[in-house]
Order: structure tokens, then C-alpha cells, then sequence
């Protein structure tokens, strides 16, 4: 996997981006020099183990940090003892890149393949799931190359941690792992390989592009931060394995290796695993271990000089495009402090949020609170190197405005200094609001918060210093930054983005680069299979076969019974303790006071007081969420697609409140910022239950009954107007070129738009697919009769918030609320009295013909702008969450798509795919499979589908051992659900009013634990083999124009007879809602 700079891919954590924030101070006072002086700590030696002494990184000092490092080896280890069932480890090496081959990121992959001590490719990730892990997983960066694990309790997290570090410093890194894993030319003359195909489906996206060109510009070339880390595709076609070798011998040396764990773990037991892995690799005669350092150079200490940009500068870039594509996407780096400078960091990232966090910040209201904006989205973005460097991106420009932005950026800024407009009541606010962002953080994000500054603060700092201690204490400089004048923010505008110089990058589509990039890659195959010839292909073909015989020799059994499935006791648990408002209770359980919190809610007010459905979970935590389920069911088909955009409008919009008081929409905004936490409306819960239109707010505990206030206002008192309907409306047809870029969405959308029948379901009228046509219309019609869309965005809001309609979940430590259920007597003006809450809606209460009997439908969709393809491949499924079904299902799904799967082994041991993986969707009775960035999706797929049938024969066995490992993954599945507070307490309101689930977690533990591989191969035959019978499933494929002819031809010839669309004609020709043959 690879990441490059701040920007994350889909198959990476996607908390990363909002962590990786935290370095903070810059010494641009004289008085904030004695920030920066350092002093080192004074360490304690235990046996072999230096022990640095401990300290608190959160507000309330609950989470403390250990640190440890060997005096033999020179490993490195962090430790924060963090709440909950899981322990994640990041095992991080110092890397560089000194060209663009990859070495970081293919040496990255080719570390899953075997080490010395386990030379079987796949022991990592067969081992992994017997931890009560889902597997392993990497990435490369700019700056190192960071390998993680996370396991449900700590006795299987120490059992695999030595087997990881093995990987990491002693890998086989064969001749055959490098053919399939990185590169290779199949039997066809076409270029394959894992890594090649997560890096041709990149390379040429407008993000890659500007980022490369960026780095370029920014960084000198002997900083180490020019080059592309993740490897050109022309590169890796000529890349060769010794030098992978080389660069592992360079870098991947114990002392140079960090392992920072967070969870609940034992520090003896985690000390006597460190010694163990200190005593493996001094075993090892050709380990070379420099004690103390004295002779291997820091990978980046001393930190890189970066000099200051010699001059401003501006720069076109060009992307692969659509047709008519009009939008482009611009960005303007600045160069600030040091990393170590964390005050003057965290200053920038607060003068940052007041110039663009919201709506009425002073950029967001110039670029794109406009009726005609220049943008879509405007945010700053920090890189942490050895010199932060500064980004603005705008997203989704016009064409036509793309030139102007970088001029009217800085004469917007220039205004602000010269008018001296800074509300310094509005930065107070934001401060205050910045400390209880950090407080959440730590109770729903704790692992990254912790994990990311300690990589960044271990690579250019000393270990033991205060640098890594102030790394990690975010919190403590804003009190600092609360006493800043207006003055001090005023010069800190002008320091950092007035006075100092930029590079400007302003990357346009150009559908000229897409015809050229496919028509040459089109010659460029076709010349290499000229010059192979048949002999040649035949040959080629005999290489992979052997490299795959000898990539897939059996892992002895001796190595999977040598790992020990821990006790599931070893497990903690976070515990949520739930109740309801007994208006909703039935008459037989009211006197029945089944827990304190029930007892706390009964006694507040009347028992038949509020009419809402109110469920409250209580957890230990300094912060009530409330979040509002509202059932579009009875929503009109002609009003569905309005929901985006009240969606987009709720929290902007502005209000009355009573007869004598309208609150303007910048005012609500401004109060939002300084009562409420955060704020959130979306549809449904992650990808289930999106038929509701979810609105959620956060806010302190002691505001709580501000909290309820706030939210009878946003559903109840907000006034629909046309300009703000016309500001939302354009922003998400800009935002929408972009998203169609995306091969994975396309193939989502087409498959939705498949099974659903547009005037039923509310989130398929929502999606970007359809909103692509009814916004238009909407816009029309706003500038001929405002007042009708105005109308319906009333009878929309009308209907959406019925009080049956409602279903009310109020998250945090309940007892300590003083008022919990009689607090929602402001709503009862809206709703005296509900009769009945109708059922749950669910998606596939909202099928149409090919959703609600999948069969003879396979759509090929054609996307010019990618390289790769993807696909999505649908059944008829499980509907009952209380199935008996469910645990062998999961269980035999682990088994298919797990990195050691039947599936994965296939389509990433050949190359042909970087992921493949079942669903199971049980709210919408569909089970699922998807391929993901593929070189030959077809292939794959036939692959997939051979495998499928030989083990329904039983022509090819299942490994006993993947059933143990697959039940341990479906278990560390059930601890996740449980991972944080928050998400316990939601998880619960899911089970029990949503899927109304009466299965116990300990009665479906123990389903899984019985689930024999008979149960498994009925559970093959029942639900997955259906995926590949074209009489009941249905079929999308993405991929670029050049290749859909053909694509269709293959599938044709498979029994797939498959129509080529243009993503536009996918509801326009309507041709999904006619009846299936």
C-alpha cells in the first residue's frame, strides 16, 4: 500500500488525514524561544532496556506514554496504555527514496512473502487471524514505511509481534515473490503484478500528478523528498529484485526500526516480547548490529535543509479527463517552520481554521459561499517533513475561474491585513472549540493521535528528548494561543502567506491526454507482444506458473499449531448500558426497572410525557451525542432527491425562532461554532440503513440541553431561501466531475441504480449519479419559480420530521445528566402525540425488478480517465440478522477474501488485482463481490469463479487451518464493533432498533466457535456460488474506453452477455427498471 505526502487512498486508515496534523510550535516570537530548548531525559536501565520515563498526552491525563529502546539492538518501542478490546501496533522503518523505481513501496509488499524463520509466502497473514487480527497491512510514504497489525486483546498481539519484526528485518524477498507480487508480463504480452496495478491505476490521477510535480518544485533533490516513493510503472517495469535487496540491506536495520503499540498490555509481558525479538535477531550471524548508534546514520538526522522557494511560481498541469469536463483543482504551497517549531504549528493550523473552516470564514465566503463559486471545497493542509510545508486546495474549479484564483487568494488575504480583520472573538471561539475537538479525539481516535506524532517526532528527533514528549501534547500550546492579540495573528498572516513565497499548480482535465495515454499504452502492448512472439508468451507463461508453484508451497503444519489461538478472554469489552423512553415502552415492562439508567429515565417526568423514540446508551465519556434516524419511506418519489440537498443546507441555512426572532444564516453558523462540538447530517449509519437521513451533533456534556435545543431549530425552524439553495446546488454539481473519476464509486453507482427503483429509494435519488440530473432542473426552476422549490423543500422537511418518522439516540454518561428524557418537552409543540412508529425501513425496501430478482444484467461502463478496472458482482442474500446462517457465512467469507484466502491468493498471487473482498448485506438481502484496481478484471474474475466451482466440487479443499483462523477474524470483527465508546454506543442502537437483533454477542461467539467446514461448503453452495450463475446475479464492470469492446466480447464468451454504457446514459435511457427476462 502507498501513501504519498497528506494524501490517503481508500485502502488506507481514513483517519489519517485528520491526525496528521500534529506537530506544534514555531519560533517566530523571541519569547517563544524557550519552546524550543532542548533537554534531554534522563533514561533508566533494566537488564537489557533502557526505560525513559513516562508521561500523560491527553487534557485529562488518563492515556500515559512509556518508552523503551534496546542497548543491544537499538530497537525502539512506545507504548500508551488506550481503552478498549483493541491493541494496534505500528512497526515503522526511516526509508528514502533516491530515484523513482519504488524500492520503498515494492520492498513494503514483498515483506507479507516470508522470512527466514518462516520462508512460506502468506505465513504472516495465515498466523495474523489466529491472533484475532484481520491481517496486516503497510504504508509507504515519503519519509518511512510504516507496517501495522491491530488484534482483538493482547495475548495474540505479543504472540505475532515477533513473527512481524522477522518479516520486517529478515525477508526472504525471492526471485518468484517480486514476479507476481511487483511485476511481470503474462501470457497475453499485458503487464501484471500487485504493485503494478495499485500503481497504474494512480500515476496518472490529477492528485498524483500535482503532488509529483510539486515535490519537484518544493524540495531540493538531495532532500530525499523529490522522487515518487511508490515507483513510476515505467520504473517498475525494468526494476529488479536485487535492488530491492540492496535497499532493504540499507535501511531495514533493528536500529532503525520503531514500535509504537497502543491498548491495554501488560509492560512485563510486553518487555519479555521485546527481549525475545532482541534475542532472535542477535542470533543471527549476519545481523549487524551497531550499539548506540555510532555507526549507522539516521535515516533523516539531522533533518534535511530546506531552503526557502527562490521565487513565486505558477504552473499548468494536465490530467487524463472526461468529455465536456470542466473542472480542475488548484493548489498553493507555502514553506513554514521547522517540524519541531510546534507552537508556531499549531498557530498556523488555527489561523487556518478561522480563514477556512466553515462557511463564514473569510476564504469560504470570497471562494465559495458564492452563487457562482470559484471552488467547491477549500481547505489548508500541512505536510510534516523536515520543514512543514503549507497547502491550500481548492477543489472543483471552474475552468473559467481556474486562472484567477491564485490572484484573488492573495488579494483576499492582503484585505484582511490591511482592514485588520481578524474576529477575535470568533478565534476565541474556534481555540475553545480546537481544545474539545483534541479531547473527543482522544476518546474516539486515541491510536492515531498518538501513533502519527511519534513516527513523525522518532524520525527527525532524538527519542529521548523533550521534542518527542511536546510531539505528542497538542493541547498545552493552545492555552498559549489563547493569549495571542490581534496584532500577533495579523503578523503571523503576513509571515507565513503574505511575505514569503509560493508555488501555484493548476491542474485542468484534458481529454486529448486520456485518448493519447490509452491509445499509446494500446501501441506500447501490442509492440511488446509483437516482440515476445508465441514462443515468447508461451515462455512467459511457464515463469509465472512456476513462480506461482513455488510462491504457494503448503505452510507446514508444525508452523500453524507452533501459534496457539489465544482464549477469547483475553478480550475486553466496553461496557454501554441502554434505555428508553417509557413512552414507547409496552405496558408490561414499564414498572420493570431493568438498570440504573433505565430507573434515571423513568424518574425524569411524566412516563408518558415525551412521544418521541428515545434510546439512551450510556458510557463513561465527557461529551452527549445525539443523533436523529429520519424514515424517508413515506417520502413522495418527486421529493426524494430534495434530501441532498437539505442535507447540504441544514446547518447554513438561517432561522426563525420565534415571531420577534430570525437568526441570519452566518449567525448560525457562528453560534454552531461555539456551542456545538461537531455536526453531521448523512444517510444512514457507515454503508447500512441509507433510507434515513442521520442527523448527528456532539456537544459538551453540560450543554446537553443546548444540544436538544439546537436540534428542534435545525429540523423544525430553519427557512429554505433561494440563494443558499443556489449556493448548495452548485457546489455539488462541481463536486461531482471529480467524483466520477473514481472507477470504485461508478461501479457502486451503476450497481445501485441496478437494483433500486428510483422513486422508492432515497438514496439512490441522493447519489451523485442521479443528483447529476435533477439538480440541473432544480436550478431551472429556481430561476423561474423560486417559490415552488421552495415549497417542496417545506413538504420535504414536513414530512421528513413527523414525530413517527423520528427515532432519537442520545449517546454519553447519562447519569450524570440532570434532565434526560424532559429536556425534549421544546420538541412537544412539534408533536403532542405519536400513535405508532412504523417499521424500519431498508434498502431493499426499495428494489426494483433487477434488486429484488437479480439475474440477466451486466452493464460495462465506460470511463476514459482510467487506467485500471473495477468490478462489483451481486446475489440474492441473507435479509434476517438473526439467521443461523450469519456466522458460518462470515466465517467461509474470511476463508474467500482474507489476504491468505482462496480468493486474494489468486488475483494478488497472479498479479491480476491489488483486492478483492465479499459483503455482507444483510440490511439490503444482497451479498457482494468486488474487484478492486485491476490489470485483467476478467481474468480475475474467471479466476475467482473456477476457484468457486472446484471447491463446490470439492476438487480443491479448504485448509483446516484457515477455519480456525477465519472464526478468530469474524471474532476480532465483533471486538471492533466495540473498539471505542462511541462506537459501542452506536453499534448498540443499531442492534437493537435497527436491525432489532435479539441474538446475544456471547450466543453468536459461540456460533462462530462451532461453525465446522460442513457448514462452510453449504454455506459455498448456498450464497456464493449464485454470484457467478448470470440467471441470478448481476454484473458491473468499469474500465476505459479502449478496453470495453473487448471487455464485452470476454464477458459474452463467459455467458455474461453484457450492454456498454456512458455513465450518463445509466438513468437517462432508464434502462434498469424494467423487468428482468
Amino acid at each position: 500500500m502507498y501513501l504519498t505526502s497528506l494524501i490517503i487512498y481508500p485502502f488506507f486508515f481514513i483517519f489519517y488525514i485528520f491526525f496528521y496534523f500534529i506537530s506544534l510550535s514555531f519560533l517566530f516570537f523571541p519569547f517563544l524561544l524557550l519552546f524550543g530548548c532542548f533537554d534531554k531525559m534522563t533514561p533508566s536501565v533494566a537488564d537489557d532496556f533502557i526505560t525513559y520515563s513516562q508521561f500523560a498526552v491527553d487534557p485529562c491525563e488518563t492515556i500515559q506514554i512509556k518508552r523503551y529502546k534496546s542497548s543491544k539492538t537499538g530497537i525502539t518501542a512506545v507504548h500508551a496504555n488506550i481503552e478498549g478490546p483493541l491493541v494496534s501496533g505500528f512497526l515503522t522503518i526511516a526509508t528514502k527514496a533516491f530515484n523513482n523505481d519504488g524500492c520503498p513501496h515494492t520492498l513494503e509488499h514483498l515483506i507479507f512473502l516470508g522470512s527466514e524463520k518462516y520462508p512460506y509466502k502468506g505465513t504472516l497473514d495465515s498466523l495474523a487471524p489466529r491472533a484475532y487480527a484481520p491481517g496486516t497491512n503497510a504504508w509507504t510514504d515519503i519519509d518511512h514505511t510504516c507496517y501495522t497489525m491491530t488484534t482483538a486483546g493482547s495475548d495474540g498481539f505479543l504472540q505475532l509481534l515477533p513473527v512481524y519484526v522477522d518479516h520486517i528485518l529478515f525477508p526472504t524477498l525471492t526471485d518468484e515473490g517480486f514476479h507476481t507480487e511487483v511485476h511481470h508480463i503474462d501470457q497475453n504480452g499485458e503487464d501484471a503484478g500487485v504493485v503494478y496495478c495499485e500503481m497504474q491505476a494512480r500515476e496518472n490521477t490529477m492528485t498524483d500528478r500535482m503532488q509529483r510535480r510539486l515535490q519537484q518544485l518544493v524540495y531540493p533533490q538531495e532532500s530525499g523528498y523529490q522522487y515518487e516513493a511508490g515507483g513510476l510503472i515505467e520504473n517498475l517495469r525494468t526494476l529488479e529484485i536485487e535492488s530491492i535487496r540492496q535497499y532493504h540491506r540499507q535501511f531495514y536495520r533493528p536500529d532503525n526500526l520503531l514500535i509504537v503499540v497502543t491498548g491495554k498490555i501488560d509492560q512485563v509481558d510486553f518487555l519479555s516480547t521485546l527481549e525475545q525479538i532482541d534475542k532472535s535477531i542477535l542470533e543471527r550471524q549476519h545481523a549487524c548490529i551497531h550499539k548506540n548508534n555510532l555507526t549507522f546514520k539516521k535515516t533523516w538526522i539531522p533533518a534535511p535543509y530546506i531552503p526557502d522557494l527562490e521565487h513565486n511560481h505558477v504552473e499548468t498541469i494536465y490530467f487524463p479527463g472526461e468529455e465536456h469536463e470542466k473542472m480542475g483543482e488548484i493548489t498553493v504551497t507555502w514553506l513554514g517552520p521547522k517540524w519541531n517549531e510546534f507552537l508556531g504549528i499549531q498557530a498556523i493550523q488555527m489561523l487556518n481554521s478561522y480563514l477556512s473552516d466553515t462557511p463564514i470564514a473569510p476564504l469560504k465566503k470570497v471562494f465559495v459561499e458564492k452563487d457562482d463559486p470559484y471552488c467547491t471545497e477549500l481547505d489548508f493542509r500541512l505536510q510534516e517533513r523536515s520543514r512543514v510545508a503549507i497547502t491550500a486546495t481548492f477543489q472543483n474549479v471552474p475552468l473559467d475561474k481556474a486562472d484567477d484564483v491564485v490572484s484573488v487568494l492573495f488579494s483576499t488575504l492582503r484585505s484582511i491585513l490591511d482592514r485588520q480583520e481578524i474576529d477575535m472573538k470568533r478565534m476565541a471561539a474556534l481555540i475553545r472549540k480546537e481544545k474539545l475537538k483534541i479531547l473527543d479525539e482522544y476518546e474516539t481516535r486515541a491510536t492515531y493521535m498518538i501513533a502519527l506524532p511519534a513516527i513523525t517526532a522518532s524520525l527527525y528527533g532524538n527519542f529521548g528528548s523533550n521534542d518527542f514528549i511536546n510531539a505528542l501534547q497538542q493541547a498545552k500550546y493552545l492555552d498559549t494561543l489563547a493569549n495571542f492579540t490581534k496584532d500577533d495573528w495579523l503578523h503571523l498572516l503576513r509571515q507565513i502567506y503574505i511575505d514569503t513565497t509560493h508555488t501555484a499548480l493548476i491542474g485542468k482535465p484534458s481529454l486529448k491526454m486520456a485518448e493519447r495515454l490509452a491509445e499509446e499504452e494500446k501501441l506500447r502492448i501490442d509492440a511488446q507482444r509483437a516482440c515476445l512472439g508465441e514462443e515468447g508468451l508461451k515462455m512467459l507463461a511457464a515463469q509465472l506458473a512456476h513462480a506461482n508453484r513455488i510462491n504457494e508451497a503448503q505452510i507446514p503444519s508444525r508452523i500453524m499449531e507452533g501459534f496457539p489461538i489465544p482464549s477469547v478472554s483475553s478480550i475486553s469489552s466496553i461496557e454501554v448500558v441502554t434505555a428508553t423512553n417509557p413512552y414507547h415502552r409496552p405496558l408490561d415492562v414499564l414498572e420493570t426497572t431493568d438498570n440504573l439508567v433505565q430507573m434515571h429515565i423513568n424518574s425524569d417526568g411524566h412516563m408518558r410525557d415525551i412521544p418521541y423514540f428515545i434510546q439512551y446508551d450510556h458510557t463513561l465519556t465527557a461529551f452527549v451525542t445525539i443523533s436523529v434516524y429520519m424514515n424517508t419511506s413515506t417520502m413522495p418519489s418527486h421529493l426524494r432527491p430534495y434530501g441532498r440537498i437539505y442535507m447540504d443546507t441544514i446547518f447554513a441555512s438561517p432561522m426563525i425562532i420565534s415571531q420577534t426572532e430570525c437568526i441570519s444564516h452566518d449567525d448560525v453558523i457562528q453560534k454552531l461554532e461555539r456551542d456545538i462540538v461537531s455536526y453531521d447530517a448523512s444517510l444512514g449509519y457507515q454503508a447500512s440503513f441509507r433510507e434515513y437521513i442521520v442527523v448527528t451533533i456532539k456537544v459538551e456534556a453540560k450543554r446537553y440541553k443546548k444540544g436538544i435545543h439546537w436540534l428542534k431549530h435545525l429540523m423544525w425552524d430553519i427557512q429554505f431561501t433561494p440563494n443558499r439553495l443556489v449556493v448548495a446546488i452548485n457546489k455539488t454539481l462541481k463536486d461531482i466531475p471529480q467524483a466520477k473519476r473514481s472507477g470504485k464509486l461508478v461501479s457502486d453507482w451503476t450497481m445501485r441504480a441496478i437494483h433500486t427503483d428510483i422513486t422508492k429509494s432515497t438514496e439512490a435519488s441522493c447519489s451523485y449519479l442521479y443528483q447529476d440530473t435533477f439538480l440541473p432542473r432544480v436550478l431551472e426552476k429556481l430561476r423561474k419559480d423560486p417559490y415552488q422549490v421552495i415549497q417542496d423543500m417545506n413538504e420535504f422537511r414536513s414530512i421528513l420530521c413527523q414525530g413517527e418518522n423520528l427515532r432519537v439516540h442520545v449517546t454519553g454518561n447519562i447519569l450524570n445528566l440532570k434532565r434526560p428524557k424532559s429536556v425534549f418537552k421544546s420538541w412537544k409543540r412539534y408533536q403532542n402525540k405519536v400513535m405508532k412508529i412504523p417499521s424500519v425501513v431498508r434498502s431493499r425496501d426499495a428494489f426494483g425488478p433487477y434488486g429484488k430478482q437479480p439475474g440477466h444484467c451486466a452493464s460495462i461502463i465506460v470511463l476514459p480517465s482510467t487506467e485500471s478496472s473495477f468490478s462489483i458482482h451481486s446475489t440474492k442474500g441473507l435479509s434476517d440478522f438473526d439467521s443461523s446462517d450469519i456466522p458460518p457465512l462470515l466465517v467461509l467469507m474470511e476463508m474467500l477474501h482474507a489476504m491468505e484466502g482462496v480468493y486474494t491468493r489468486l488475483v494478488r498471487g497472479l498479479g491480476l488485482a491489488y483486492k478483492c473482498w465479499l459483503s455482507n448485506l444483510t440490511e439490503a438481502g444482497l451479498i457482494t463481490l468486488c474487484v478492486y484496481r485491476s490489470s485483467n478484471i476478467l481474468c480475475a474474475f474467471e479466476h475467482i469463479k473456477n476457484a468457486t466451482h472446484q471447491l463446490a466440487t470439492g476438487e480443491l479443499q479448504f485448509d483446516t487451518y484457515a477455519l480456525e483462523g477465519s472464526k478468530s477474524s469474524v471474532i476480532f470483527d465483533l471486538a471492533a464493533c466495540e473498539s471505542t465508546r462511541q462506537v459501542a454506543a452506536a453499534q448498540s442502537f443499531i442492534n437493537k432498533v435497527l436491525r432489532q437483533s435479539k441474538r446475544q454477542k456471547l450466543d453468536f461467539l459461540k456460533a462462530v466457535q462451532n461453525v465446522t467446514m460442513q457448514d462452510v461448503r453449504n454455506m459455498l453452495l448456498k450464497y456464493i456460488l449464485p454470484i457467478f450463475d448470470p440467471h441470478v446475479s448481476n454484473h458491473v464492470l468499469v474500465c476505459s474506453s479502449t478496453k470495453s469492446q473487448e471487455m464485452a466480447h470476454s464477458f459474452l464468451l463467459m455467458g455474461y452477455p453484457a450492454q456498454i454504457l456512458k455513465l450518463e446514459d445509466v438513468y437517462a435511457r432508464n434502462i434498469f427498471q424494467e423487468s428482468p427476462l
